[in-house]
């Protein structure tokens, strides 16, 4: 009992602890044996043994382990058995965490008064977890560091052929890990000209920015002056509920997304604000035509990476709208404060969803999030400016329906969007979030209930329409946040410079270096290219600092996928010479990629701030503003 208590106060899941701690029932009886690496248990309910030959099969995968997988640092194992295989493991240097799933607490139970684990424990060198963990959970282990480096080698071991008569749960935890790998791995991005486009774009809308009204100013002239939202998308279902929104849209505040603009006002739907989150010129076409039976109060809310035509098709049509930025380190450093901070542009309905909570909507309400494929296989409204079968095209899953009775079909950004969505849900304790959608795909979270009876029950019979539009910064704090922004940007630069050069200049002298691995003794080329590796690290660290202030954006999503590809080369366990040169040729002919890629999009970087920066410069002239 005594070993037990120290397991059991190592553990640093709270859960675990208290069901092994009113453990009631025990189905697993110890096999008799004269050594501990035979510990063995026989389940009573299925008269099975963990291990046919403990001694034996223990010995086979410490061979496959530190033969194969010598280089991981974390492993993943369904089954805990008697544990003794992951203290063996844990012997390996390289091996840093063991990621174990296992449900049954009897077994532990009973494995925790034989073993003592408390150290491995309480450094979380081995981690148990259930098989049934939540996708937060889930997602908040894979997005910490070293998990996240190493998600493109993840395998599930099974630890024993006892534990494959938990074949279908093991496959559903399979599932849920790949699911969460590719969402975590999607958030991220991929296009580092897609970071350089939003940057800028939002440099060439920088001076429109600062001219209109900040979003704080929204938020003090409409601050709890609605009970309810509705926010509206462009699901396939909209077309249903159009009727009902129409009777009912001077009871609520409606929050229209770019893409239901032009169906609702083909309705006459006045919706009081309309939101875009996206820096695609195609995007900017949602916006081209105006219609005048609706846009008069309306407030159009831009994130201010939104394409410049945007801007001229309001512009040109006297709509009214507001700029917000959205969170990136290059923002945070030019004090916007007054213009709030949007969401990156996930999804529109989250820019949506998070708005309608700062203005304190009691009750939020959707309509079109089905976030899934209708059963005529279309993907959005009949009436939907591009078509109803406009993403029809992509690679589709399955997602559990709304109502939680059946599975619907849906592709992998929808459902991205869904666990976006749900998880900024429950952060808000204090909002009623209705799913009015009727259709589509669950959203955990948020209540099912019918748009009907939304509409009868939550409408504010006391609400004042039209929203005005609030106004302006005072002009001598627009200003200095012009000569703020335009003096940041050309310290980026400056910058630019500073990477083309140092990083050309090392790039250069890397392709010579391994030009120059011809000598026939492998020990001479080993040294020479342990030299190099070293002088890579230095450089990646130098490349961290350009990083964490000035490239953060660009770099980021291109480097977080280098690093998870680079994972693949890291883990492999040469034999022999041979492949011990391979494999570190390999990654110093990766790495050779990495800077030429960053260095031309710095250079691409630097072009298009040039570009896009006369339109600063012509408000700073035209209000003879003065810089550094």
């Amino acid at each position: 009992m005594n070993l037990f208590h120290k397991n059991l106060s190592s553990l640093t899941n709270p859960i675990l602890i208290e069901q092994l701690s009113n453990l009631k029932t025990n189905k697993f009886i110890k096999i008799d044996n004269k050594e501990l690496i035979e510990l063995n248990f026989l389940n009573t309910n299925t008269n099975s043994t963990i291990y046919e030959n403990p001694s034996l099969e223990l010995s086979e995968k410490l061979s496959l382990f530190q033969d194969e997988y010598l280089l991981y640092p974390i492993l993943y194992f369904y089954g805990f058995g008697n544990g003794i295989l992951y203290k063996s493991l844990l012997k390996n240097q390289y091996l840093k965490h063991i990621i174990v799933f296992e449900n049954d607490i009897e077994l532990l139970y009973n494995v925790f008064h034989f073993l003592d684990f408390s150290q491995e424990l309480k450094e979380q060198k081995i981690i148990i977890l259930n098989s049934k963990i939540s996708d937060n959970d889930l997602k908040s282990l894979f997005q910490s560091k070293p998990f996240y480096n190493f998600l493109r080698v993840y395998n599930l071991h099974i630890h024993s052929k006892y534990y494959e008569i938990y074949q279908e749960d093991i496959l559903n935890l399979n599932k849920q890990i790949a699911f969460m790998i590719r969402t975590i791995a999607l958030y991220q991005g991929t296009d580092i000209k897609d970071a350089i486009q939003g940057i800028s774009q939002f440099i060439h809308n920088s001076p429109k920015m600062i001219s209109n009204p900040p979003l704080k100013n929204l938020w003090l002239e409409q601050n709890k002056k609605s009970k309810s939202a509705i926010i509206v998308s462009t699901g396939p279902s909209l077309s249903k509920q159009l009727p009902l929104l129409k009777k009912y849209q001077n009871y609520f505040s409606i929050f229209c997304v770019d893409s239901a603009y032009s169906i609702l006002a083909k309705e006459d739907i006045k919706p009081d604000y309309v939101l875009m989150s996206e820096r695609a010129k195609i995007t900017a076409n949602l916006l081209k035509k105006n219609y005048e039976n609706i846009d008069k109060n309306i407030i159009f809310i831009l994130l201010s990476l939104v394409h410049p035509l945007v801007i001229k098709y309001l512009e040109n049509t006297s709509r009214k709208y507001i700029l917000v930025p959205y969170p990136t380190k290059f923002i945070d450093n030019l004090n916007l404060k007054d213009f709030g901070i949007s969401p990156s542009g996930n999804t529109v309905a989250l820019n949506a969803l998070e708005l309608a909570c700062e203005l304190n909507n009691e009750n939020i309400i959707f309509i079109g999030q089905d976030l899934a494929y209708a059963k005529d296989g279309s993907s959005h409204p009949k009436n939907y400016i591009y078509g109803a079968n406009y993403e029809t095209n992509e690679i589709k899953e399955y997602a559990l329906s709304y109502g939680g009775e059946d599975e619907v079909l849906t592709h992998s950004t929808w459902n991205v969007f869904r666990l976006t969505i749900q998880n900024f849900i429950k952060t808000k304790n204090n909002f009623n979030f209705y799913n009015a959608t009727e259709d589509g795909a669950r959203i955990e979270g948020a209540i099912e209930k019918s748009f009907k009876q939304c509409c009868e029950e939550l409408l504010d019979k006391n609400l004042s329409k039209p929203f005005l539009m609030p106004k302006a910064l005072d002009l001598n704090i627009q200003n200095q946040l012009l000569i703020n922004i335009y003096e940041k940007i050309n310290f980026i630069l400056e910058k630019c410079d500073e990477f083309i050069n140092e990083f050309s200049s090392f790039l250069d002298k890397l392709k010579i270096n391994l030009n120059d691995l011809n000598n026939n003794d492998f020990n001479v080329i080993k040294s020479n290219i342990i030299n190099i590796i070293n002088e890579l690290d230095i450089y990646k660290n130098k490349l961290d600092d350009f990083c964490i202030d000035i490239f953060y954006e660009c770099f980021r999503p291109f480097l977080s996928q280098f690093e998870l590809n680079l994972a693949r080369i890291y883990v492999l366990n040469p034999k022999n010479n041979e492949q011990w040169l391979s494999k570190n040729i390999t990654w110093i002919k990766d790495h050779i990629f990495l800077f030429e890629v960053l260095i031309a999009n710095v250079k691409l970087l630097k072009d298009e701030i040039i570009k896009n920066l006369t339109p600063l410069k012509n408000e700073l002239s035209i209000r003879k503003l003065k810089t550094i």
